[in-house]
């Protein structure tokens, strides 16, 4: 393993990896003649990723290291995860703002500039099809991330993730379908064939990983109770023969819960917090209903 890891990215520093496969990539586009085409593109993916990059830092979200890939940048969260939905909505939508800013700012360069008008009109394309592709609402892209914030905020982190992964199912198979039509009927389409492949294996790795990032919210949502001292609590009925399992999937980095477990008649027979919850699933067993915390 590490030595594939070693032939992917190879460090040049402590916080800075760069991948061979843009070296190799950026002399084949020299070599060729498409260098101004190159390093266009490239900038544009780098300025979309630097937005992300200098939005978790002032929001104080720690960036472990970058990795030059490829195809564009990746900051690599210290984490692994961001805890609040807020910040997390806020450092997925800084990219295609930024592309979207930069669109538009060079369409009105275009009007200015005509004899680099064509150099221009290619990093439009660029940073529309950045903000657009960007967009669609499928992890591991922006809008996914944006998406599973939002539905956080009311469902908790491993609900939203796990509802997300579903729809994200829908708008990988709409590009696939797409890329295999065009292959038929018109071009070879290798772009957008990527892009499907591309979303396909990481929706796959995130899938994968659902448990472990699972058991990570379990492991560091206190983390703020503790720091902060303060947070906000989520107050919820459930009735006794519910499994009490079934409460981590409505866990969240930032809310504490207080349940009422109710039996047929809708009385309130106990109330207990997610900490005894927790507690006795782990201690006792994972198959416990509410009624037996």
């Amino acid at each position: 393993m590490r030595f594939f890891k070693s032939l992917w990215l190879i460090p040049m520093g402590k916080r800075l990896s760069v991948s061979p496969f843009f070296l190799i990539l950026a002399a084949a586009a020299i070599f060729c003649g498409y260098a101004e085409m190159f390093f266009i593109a490239y900038l544009s993916a780098l300025l979309h990723e630097c937005a992300h990059i200098i939005t978790a830092r002032a929001l104080d979200v720690g960036i472990s290291r970058i990795e030059i890939l490829p195809f564009g940048v990746c900051g690599k969260l210290s984490a692994g995860f961001i805890k609040n939905p807020y910040k997390e909505i806020l450092i997925a939508a800084a990219g295609p703002l930024l592309s979207g800013i930069l669109a538009v700012s060079l369409c009105i360069a275009a009007s200015r500039a005509p004899m680099i008008k064509e150099r221009i009109e290619y990093a439009i394309n660029v940073n529309l099809a950045l903000l657009i592709i960007n967009m669609v609402p499928a992890l591991p892209l922006d809008g996914g991330r944006i998406l599973k914030g939002l539905i956080s905020i009311n469902l908790g982190g491993v609900r939203a993730y796990n509802i997300v992964l579903k729809i994200s199912c829908f708008p990988i198979a709409v590009i696939i379908a797409v890329a295999v039509m065009l292959l038929l009927v018109k071009d070879f389409n290798m772009p957008l064939i990527l892009i499907g492949a591309f979303l396909l294996g990481n929706l796959s790795y995130e899938q994968k990983n659902l448990n472990i990032i699972s058991l990570r919210e379990l492991l560091y949502y206190k983390d703020g109770l503790r720091r902060d001292r303060f947070c906000q609590v989520k107050r919820m009925a459930a009735h006794s023969e519910v499994r009490a399992g079934l409460f981590l999937r409505r866990l969240g980095y930032y809310k504490y819960h207080i349940i009422d477990v109710i039996d047929d008649r809708g009385v309130i027979i106990k109330t207990v917090t997610e900490s005894q919850i927790i507690s006795a699933l782990i201690n006792r067993s994972i198959r416990l209903t509410m009624g037996e915390i």
